[in-house]
């Protein structure tokens, strides 16, 4: 085996090694963990589809939503554009859209308490709003997720596994 060879295959064994004796809640997050965003946003895309204004559905409180509002909570759209907004600390830049909550801190299931659930609802809305993350406010409407809009104001998340309303 060359001499380099084995120094990487050692190198790379240490660093497995440290990383795997590191417990996971200290390791860097690098996705958003599911388990605290609600299974159901309150409305599902494509529903009630407006005759008159084609393109648009009925969202929350008979408004007129895109059609394709909001992505599915379990969306790999919206988990991997969450997880960017929340890594960033933004959604487009410093000057613009900030993030009210960190990714370690939107994770950390033990942390079930009104503020950070209200918090966490305001980061999933911001990112909603902004769905396309290049154009700002160009996305989803509060009206297409009810279930959030509620947990913002009052920091509750809605009944796991609950349908849609």
């Amino acid at each position: 085996m060359h001499p380099i060879s084995l120094i990487t295959l050692l190198t790379a064994s240490a660093v497995s090694v440290s990383a795997s004796s590191v417990p996971a809640h200290r390791q860097r997050q690098s996705s958003v963990n599911p388990e605290v965003i609600p299974k159901s946003f309150g409305v599902t895309a494509g529903q009630g589809k407006d005759t008159v204004q084609v393109g648009s559905c009925i969202g929350a409180k008979n408004a007129l939503i895109p059609c394709y509002c909001p992505p599915a909570p379990n969306s790999p759209e919206f988990l991997n554009k969450l997880t960017t907004a929340l890594t960033n600390g933004f959604i487009f830049s410093k000057d613009q859209v900030a993030m009210p909550i960190t990714l370690d801190k939107f994770n950390d299931g033990s942390d079930t308490s009104a503020d950070t659930n209200k918090l966490r609802a305001t980061a999933m809305i911001q990112v909603l709003q902004n769905f396309n993350l290049t154009t700002k406010g160009v996305g989803c409407p509060g009206v297409s997720v009810p279930v959030l809009n509620q947990m913002q104001q009052t920091g509750v998340i809605a009944a796991r596994g609950s349908g849609d309303e």
